[in-house]
């Protein structure tokens, strides 16, 4: 389906991005990768180009810190320089923080709420314009399973990705009819570097239920196919979120703080 799409992909040095880097590269798509880690992202770019040998398009390596001024409107222009249009935007960069919001470092605080929020925004309206134009295009928006209720010892975090969540649905709903396609994805504990740093270093336990980010990559690439608006990747989070509907939110924050606590 996205055979010689131009894929713009965020946070594409590991994790789901760098995942979802490799399916679309299975698929023919021709990649721009941003991430602040250029050496990571020339091994990466290294092992894709035997992938993408029947588009005849390297991938475009573009080192960038998204919060830093100008560097969205910097990696949208590289990449429509490479090749010539972006078809795909996969926000996928982002950063999260534990422990309680009064401890935390305020401008490492608000580095992520620019990062998670503000830098999703502009780089979709940066892309979103053309897409409409040509009527067609495709966005992906990932969030996580912690935008469906209140986050205790990560609220600031999880505030972000109800952003995420809220914006990408009223943007879904904005574009559906002009064949533009918004799907944000909503995973939980994932087994990547993020619980490495922010404070989930001290806990151990994030990870117990964490599934692969080439699964959880896998399933949003099909999600995205599929044009599904909001996708939860495992069973368990969809029966969380489901069940959320029946429980008062002070309760459901009271909940969520003793397991996150």
């Amino acid at each position: 389906m996205f055979k010689d799409k131009t894929v713009l992909i965020t946070g594409a040095s590991s994790g789901i991005g760098a995942e979802l880097a490799r399916r679309f590269a299975r698929g023919g798509a021709k990649l721009a990768l941003v991430a602040r880690r250029g050496d990571r992202l020339r091994t990466l770019a290294d092992e894709i180009v035997p992938t993408t040998a029947d588009t005849g398009q390297t991938p475009r390596i573009i080192v960038a810190d998204l919060v830093e001024p100008g560097a969205c409107e910097r990696a949208v222009a590289e990449t429509r320089d490479a090749f010539g249009r972006v078809d795909v935007l996969v926000n996928n960069a982002g950063i999260g923080e534990y422990g309680t919001f009064a401890e935390k470092d305020l401008p490492a605080t608000e580095r992520m709420m620019q990062l998670n929020m503000s830098a999703l925004v502009r780089l979709t309206h940066l892309v979103l314009p053309e897409m409409l134009s040509g009527r067609r295009g495709w966005i992906m928006n990932i969030a996580s399973a912690a935008a469906f209720q209140p986050t205790p010892y990560m609220g600031v975090y999880g505030a972000t990705k109800a952003f995420v969540l809220s914006f990408s649905m009223s943007l879904w709903e904005e574009v559906r009819r002009a064949g533009v396609v918004v799907t944000c994805v909503c995973p939980g504990p994932v087994r990547t570097g993020f619980f490495d740093r922010g404070g989930y270093e001290a806990r151990h336990d994030f990870t117990r239920f964490a599934v692969e980010a080439d699964w959880v990559a896998d399933r949003a690439y099909r999600a995205l196919v599929r044009k599904k608006p909001v996708f939860i990747p495992d069973r368990l989070n969809r029966l969380s979120r489901f069940l959320q509907r029946f429980i008062p939110l002070k309760a459901v924050a009271k909940l969520a703080g003793k397991v996150l606590g």
